[in-house]
């Protein structure tokens, strides 16, 4: 007998079917007592089973519950628009073969789709077959401003983010429906990012001195998604619990290791049927995910024990008391999520989202600088002359029109996804004002071919243009088309990095967009002004992205050399 076909396992299955064969005979003699028996389940066919070794029959059913899954999904989210796919025959066969292509090609199905679709019809939207059902594109902008504005119990975020970080396996969806943190993010941080300047620039200035270790003038490679990810996870990790961890290597490497934990098991779990993923997430979580909260818990633990023995006994504003994130998430937890774990939890996933946007965006933007170099000796003299005469803070950010459009060009040619503003549908469906209706169950966002459109950015659309953002205002400041604007006019407005609109919605748009992303900006701008400031830059590999479902992941293996200026600046 092979060593897979046990007895023990087919012999429930075959009574099984034994038992379907007796009453599928019994049914059919009582309406035709003189009915043969047929071929449904003949006893030769049974026979067979014995012969089928295990990892067949195994492979056998998850090939069925795929396609079930498939099929019933489909039936359930059926939408009335155009498809987009790949190849030809049956349309049943183009779905099939676009929601395998979708799999590592997404970017060129919503690029295909958003080109036929956003101006040749009036329809502005457009679906897509996927492994996990249709995805819905909406490109018109008359469509994405009601997107936007829906009610979240219609359109929800919070669903569609936790399908996208399987949340109901990876995470838990804590975090997603009971957002507590958000009101803490969105007032507390970005109202002490002033107070964080001096204290993170000195945290990254460190951070690039002992990851880079140069010596001299000489050049050195580092692989620049790894440099990236180190640097910011100590700088981010001095406002998010302070001094006393940011530079431990231990708490580093977990904050880092559980971000790429999360988006590595969601990426797996998105590619089986949903019941195999209640097996198999716990084994992915076991030596990974909750492992990593164990530790953190370890790290973590003494110091938000003894914080809430201070508030116990000496009151809220106790002396010495902390202002970080960890101390705000700690006296912002609502009942239920006050406790060590809660608190430790709530901490790692913050950092997780903060550390995984923001790492990939300063990637991408040293990459621009290497492989555009012309740009760097204008971005210098902006950053020396503001940081010489009003220092390291909020104001002097603001003042630097072309190191905010570099930041914003490098963001709207490469973000994260190429989907974005994702959403859910929820309840009985939501239908637009045009009569497009969306059934529950599926998931609708906008694509981000919409940054790289030449109706709304121009012929140069598709092209990196480091000040397309700052031209237009300093144009207007000196005059060059005309009347020279006045102090404090808004003749031309200036489109900041984070100001989102439906022209712009890399941080989303409306009630959905990011909180994080004024804080997020401001540690980036630190970092590139460090950058300049202080180190050449050199290109040695192109990066080269690969896809993934609607994720743009990074090429983790492309280097950049650096080396010390010889007049440095800080």
């Amino acid at each position: 007998m092979h060593p897979l076909q046990l007895t023990s396992f087919h012999t429930p299955w075959v009574n099984v079917l034994r038992s379907m064969q007796t009453a599928h005979r019994g049914l059919k003699r009582s309406f035709d007592p003189e009915a043969d028996d047929g071929i449904f389940l003949n006893d030769d066919l049974i026979g067979l089973l014995h012969d089928i070794p295990l990892q067949v029959i195994i492979i056998s059913l998850f090939v069925l519950c795929v396609i079930a899954s498939k099929v019933y999904i489909q039936w359930r989210r059926q939408v009335k628009l155009p498809y987009v796919t790949v190849g030809g025959g049956p349309h049943w066969i183009r779905s099939w073969r676009t929601s395998i292509h979708w799999v590592a090609n997404s970017k060129s199905l919503i690029d295909q789709g958003y080109y036929e679709h956003r101006h040749k019809t009036k329809i502005g939207a457009y679906q897509i077959p996927t492994i996990g059902g249709t995805y819905v594109v909406i490109c018109a902008k008359d469509l994405i401003e009601e997107f936007r504005n829906a009610p979240s119990n219609k359109l929800s975020f919070a669903h569609a983010t936790s399908d996208i970080l399987q949340a109901e396996f990876t995470l838990g969806t804590n975090i997603l429906f009971n957002p507590y943190h958000v009101p803490i993010v969105r007032e507390q941080l970005t109202r002490q990012m002033d107070a964080f300047s001096v204290p993170l620039m000195e945290e990254f200035a460190f951070a690039m001195e002992y990851y880079m270790d140069l010596n001299g003038g000489e050049w050195k490679t580092f692989k620049a998604y790894e440099l990236c990810a180190d640097i910011l996870a100590q700088g981010m990790s001095r406002v998010f619990v302070g001094p006393e961890l940011c530079r431990n290597p231990e708490y580093l490497k977990l904050a880092i290791g559980f971000t790429q934990e999360v988006f590595v098991n969601a990426h797996i779990l998105h590619l089986v049927p949903t019941p195999m993923r209640y097996i198999l997430s716990p084994l992915l979580n076991a030596f990974t995910i909750n492992k990593s909260l164990r530790a953190a818990i370890r790290l973590l633990g003494p110091m938000i024990e003894e914080r809430k023995r201070r508030a116990n006994e000496e009151g809220r504003n106790w002396k010495g008391r902390p202002e970080d994130l960890l101390q705000w998430v700690i006296e912002g937890a609502p009942p239920g999520e006050q406790n060590l774990k809660a608190h430790v939890k709530r901490l790692m996933e913050l950092n997780m989202a903060g550390l995984h946007t923001t790492v990939n965006t300063l990637y991408q933007a040293l990459f621009w600088l290497v492989m555009y170099p012309e740009y760097i000796p204008e971005l210098r003299q902006e950053m020396e002359s503001v940081i010489g005469e009003f220092g390291w803070n909020k104001a002097s950010f603001s003042k630097m029109l072309k190191l905010d459009s570099f930041m914003k060009e490098s963001h709207r040619l490469h973000g994260p996804s190429v989907a974005i503003m994702g959403r859910k549908v929820l309840g009985d469906g939501f239908t637009f004002s045009n009569g497009l209706y969306l059934p529950p169950g599926v998931t609708v966002g906008v694509p981000e071919t919409i940054h790289r459109d030449e109706v709304e950015y121009g012929p140069n659309a598709k092209e990196f243009d480091g000040f397309r953002f700052s031209r237009p205002v300093e144009d207007a400041a000196a005059g060059v088309n005309g009347e020279k604007e006045e102090s404090g006019s808004s003749r031309v407005k200036r489109k900041y990095f984070v100001t989102t609109s439906l022209n712009y919605l890399r941080f989303g748009h409306g009630h959905g967009s990011c909180p994080g992303r004024f804080y997020a900006a401001h540690e980036l701008k630190i970092l590139i002004c460090l950058f300049l400031m202080n180190y050449d830059l050199r290109l040695e590999d192109v990066p080269k992205p690969i896809y993934f479902l609607i994720h743009r992941v990074p090429d983790m293996s492309a280097r950049i050399s650096i080396r010390r200026r010889k007049t440095a600046s800080f």
